[in-house]
């Protein structure tokens, strides 16, 4: 069976990527091109409000059906996969309109899932009634050299892992929650959180400096960067053992071991081990791919909405701190 697939949203990770020249060893970078890549899918309509991206988009992909208003697509061509890659503000209305549309069998959201906890656990309960599949578009999950990474970890191949650092730009929620989720993912869930604004950016999501306290007694420190100098996503993983980092949007990872007797008898020192690239290779295709299998199995997706609720509780919980200077300690993790 081929699903049909529509594209709310036109902009970038919708589909301008794939022309980028910034992108062009990516692979599979964009929800279009992955249903274009996907035998499973067929992407029928698009939707934009934004004309010339909507003709551009449409043209692209060879998509004839284009819209401007989300409610008339899901009317008239009765998609079965609803891609959501409009701007954060957007995300909750329009996840809600897909989940309560017939024939819907699975939304693929872009991050954050909402911008309020309560919205965000709303889509969750709602696809959970409606049997729909939620998926989250924290695309790292769905790399097979970033799971091995977390079967590396749990296996002990760091040893005790103590520490997990970083660096972000554009904003905790935009896209911190990247970062928060990719931590969560690899050491497990977060007991505490505290905040701290020290670039003094305004607005309703700055980047904040975030600590984290993680269940399994590692401690995380993710430190925000002003987005006009440059922009950056990167992760430091220390354990007892050795040293995992993630550069380049976590597009890289380099491995160190500690090894006995370097650079003297008495020294344990870091030594790189190895170093793999084009970890993010057409993970958007891995992405669809995994959505399809989640229709056909009833399995969750690798990032379920859930995961998405977890990496925005803790984003708002930093926002929560940043304000109080008081940290947050997070609730129960059922549901």
């Amino acid at each position: 069976m081929v699903y049909r697939a529509a594209l709310i949203g036109c902009g970038r990770i919708a589909s301008e990527f794939t022309d980028d020249p910034g992108f062009a060893d990516a692979g599979v970078c964009t929800h279009a091109q992955a249903y274009a890549a996907c035998e499973a899918t067929q992407l029928v309509a698009v939707c934009d409000p934004d004309p010339a991206k909507l003709e551009r988009c449409g043209q692209r992909w060879n998509v004839a059906a284009r819209y401007r208003d989300v409610g008339r697509l899901l009317q008239e061509q009765h998609p079965e996969i609803v891609s959501i890659c409009t701007p954060d503000t957007t995300h909750y209305e329009l996840v809600r309109a897909a989940l309560r549309t017939p024939g819907v069998q699975a939304v693929l959201a872009e991050k954050p899932l909402a911008l309020k906890l309560e919205q965000a656990r709303e889509l969750v309960q709602l696809a959970a009634q409606h049997s729909v599949v939620l998926a989250v578009n924290y695309l790292r999950r769905y790399a097979e050299r970033i799971v091995g990474l977390r079967e590396f970890l749990h296996s002990g191949g760091l040893g005790r892992v103590r520490l997990v650092t970083g660096l972000y730009t554009k904003g905790t929620l935009h896209s911190g929650t990247h970062w928060l989720d990719l931590a969560r993912f690899l050491l497990g869930d977060v007991l505490r959180v505290a905040g701290r604004n020290h670039l003094h950016e305004t607005g309703t999501d700055p980047t904040l400096d975030v600590h984290l306290d993680f269940e399994s007694g590692a401690v995380g420190e993710l430190l925000g960067c002003s987005e006009e100098d440059f922009s950056v996503f990167e992760m430091d993983v220390i354990g007892t053992d050795g040293r995992v980092r993630l550069t380049g949007s976590a597009d890289v990872v380099d491995l160190f071991r500690v090894v006995d007797g370097v650079p003297s008898a008495d020294y344990r020192s870091l030594v790189h081990h190895s170093r793999t690239e084009h970890v993010l290779s057409d993970v958007l295709r891995y992405v669809v791919e995994d959505v399809v299998a989640c229709i056909r199995t009833g399995a969750a997706p690798r990032c379920t909405g859930m995961d998405a609720v977890r990496a925005l509780e803790i984003g708002l919980a930093a926002q929560r701190s940043a304000v109080t200077g008081q940290p947050v300690a997070l609730g129960e993790r059922g549901g």
